[in-house]
């Protein structure tokens, strides 16, 4: 009861900072042996369709914590309401009907996940991220009681972690979730993101902050995983 208790909690309090900002859709999907290259063409496919109805689409391969062969489908919106709409479009589509009759379920891959969320940022919007990227995400889990100081510490890192180099978004968990945030460090290709890392490595900002937060226990790192934009 009181882990529900909390999942609601959290749910009211995030729904002020992402009631207008950019909503994100990750599909997780493994494709079945040699079923690669097929897989990605359907997925090229799907977003056609996709983005003639509203949506903004990328294609990632999941990299180190993925397995071979794993990829997400990834749909984003300026906001809920444009969300809707899009949505409603794509149900109605002869289009999208077809490509369903086109690919039998399970021929490709298995659908693993799937999750929605909100980006605490309201000004961000889904064209953003048209650009190609690699890409780094933790997820995060709330210490209960501490969700603003994790929310805090959050924005704190964001400031010096750009500062590296790095992109910085952080997305409240929606539908498919129940609570967590997902830290994300976007940058143009993995050299750069090697030269953040270094560069965190001998910051003495970055060092006072870890320390500053380190008997805080805010919140609890339950996943990492690192991949790139194949669109």
């Amino acid at each position: 009861m009181i882990k529900i208790k909390l999942i609601a909690t959290l749910i009211i309090l995030s729904i002020p900072a992402v009631s207008y900002s950019e909503v994100v859709e990750v599909f997780t999907w493994k494709a079945n042996p040699g079923k690669d290259t097929q897989m990605v063409q359907a997925f090229r496919e799907a977003a056609v369709i996709h983005e003639k109805e509203g949506a903004v689409v990328s294609m990632e391969a999941m990299n180190v914590g993925g397995t071979q062969g794993t990829y997400q489908y990834v749909m984003r919106w300026d906001n809920p309401v444009e969300w809707g709409i899009s949505k409603d479009k794509i149900n109605t589509s002869p289009e999208w009907a077809a490509f369903g009759r086109k690919y039998r379920p399970g021929s490709l891959g298995e659908m693993v996940s799937s999750l929605s969320g909100g980006n605490l940022d309201a000004t961000v919007k889904a064209t953003d991220f048209s650009d190609p990227f690699v890409y780094s995400v933790q997820v995060w889990e709330a210490t209960p009681g501490k969700f603003q100081e994790l929310v805090s510490n959050f924005m704190t890192a964001k400031s010096i972690i750009e500062k590296t180099g790095a992109r910085v978004e952080i997305y409240s968990e929606g539908t498919g979730g129940n609570g967590k945030f997902h830290y994300v460090l976007l940058y143009d290709n993995w050299t750069k993101m090697g030269a953040s890392y270094a560069a965190l490595g001998t910051s003495s900002e970055w060092a006072a902050f870890q320390a500053s937060t380190a008997q805080g226990n805010s919140g609890k790192l339950v996943s990492s995983h690192s991949g790139q934009v194949i669109k």
